[in-house]
């Protein structure tokens, strides 16, 4: 079956929204909110509504679990830690996921969100704004895109 025009046209228009609202929150906030976790939930989020990982609880949620299990791992650690980040994300993801999975919020995109403080310049800080402020403009976006389509959720 060949994709509709219309449909293509609408699933770019949609996911161009959603990562431009991103740059202008980055922008506003005068830090990095482009996160590559954040290009792959917005995919999965307009071009997989149907599925429970793209439902707007699974998307916010898990991406602060994850980041904040992320900047725990790097505070734990501290900055010397950098030299053995990989040992130290694949720990992280794990927790991660099975966190994701045992609070029902599972969301793979956001997995990545445990392993990038080990491997950004940017402070825990400035990280975990980027994560929570991102996890809300993904909230809202998931939540306005159920509401345009007429589409009632239960979390």
């Amino acid at each position: 079956m060949t994709p509709r025009a219309g449909t293509m046209l609408g699933i770019f228009a949609l996911t161009l929204l959603m990562l431009q609202a991103l740059v202008l929150a980055s922008w506003l906030a005068g830090f990095a909110l482009m996160l590559p976790s954040w290009a792959s939930s917005t995919a999965l989020i307009v071009g997989s509504r149907d599925m429970p990982a793209a439902r707007p609880r699974a998307a916010s949620l898990s991406h602060v679990v994850c980041g904040a299990i992320g900047v725990a791992v790097f505070i734990l650690a501290g900055p010397a830690a950098h030299p053995w980040a990989l040992w130290l994300a694949t720990p992280a993801v794990a927790v991660g996921v099975t966190l994701m999975w045992a609070l029902r919020c599972y969301h793979p995109p956001a997995a990545a969100n445990a392993a990038i403080p080990l491997f950004t310049t940017a402070t825990m800080p400035v990280y975990a704004g980027a994560v929570a402020l991102g996890a809300v403009l993904l909230l809202l976006a998931a939540h306005a895109m159920d509401r345009a389509d007429g589409i009632t959720r239960a979390a």
